[in-house]
Formats: structure tokens, C-alpha cells, sequence
């Protein structure tokens, strides 16, 4: 369960930095998928960050994940980590060009 809301609050946490970057022409969306999905509203963009992760959290209450799953969401949780380390260098950085 706790992976799950890990995902949750790191989907947000990616979605506001990926809004700021964007908006201020910092970074630019590197998924394809997501970039369409921008194209379309921002709107659409944070219901997906919300609401995939609040499937999983309906799908663990529904039956606890286990096994394979299980691996699967550790393995998006390191992934997403490292997506936010990746938004920290980019924060970083800007800020220290321009400060």
C-alpha cells in the first residue's frame, strides 16, 4: 500500500515540476505519450497523474498485491525516484544560472 501512495504523491510531485518547467521553457516533456496529452490541457495531463495511481490504490484494497505486481510497482517506484532526482538537477541548475 505504501508504494502505491508513494506513486500518488510522486505523480503530482512530477506533474507541478513538469507544469513549472514547461511554463517557464526550462525543460521539455520527454514522453511522447504526455506530450500529446499536454498538447490537449493540463487538465487532462494531472487527471491522468491522479487517477492512475488512485486505480492501484482501489486494486490493492480489491485484492493486496503481491508477487510479480508487487515487483512491478517497486520497480515504477525507483523509477519515478529517479524521474524526481532528474527534476531536482534540472531545479538546480536553473537556479544557478540564473541566481
Amino acid at each position: 500500500m505504501k508504494i502505491c501512495v508513494f506513486l500518488l504523491f510522486a505523480g503530482l510531485l512530477d506533474a507541478v515540476m513538469t507544469n513549472i518547467g514547461i511554463k517557464y521553457g526550462i525543460i521539455k516533456e520527454g514522453n511522447p505519450v504526455m506530450k500529446h496529452v499536454i498538447e490537449l490541457g493540463w487538465v487532462y495531463f494531472y487527471m491522468i497523474k491522479i487517477i492512475l495511481p488512485l486505480v492501484l490504490i482501489g486494486l490493492f484494497y480489491l485484492r493486496p498485491l503481491k508477487g510479480r505486481i508487487r515487483t512491478l510497482l517497486t520497480a515504477a517506484g525507483i523509477l519515478y525516484f529517479s524521474v524526481l532526482a532528474y527534476h531536482l538537477v534540472w531545479i538546480l541548475l536553473y537556479l544557478n544560472i540564473t541566481g
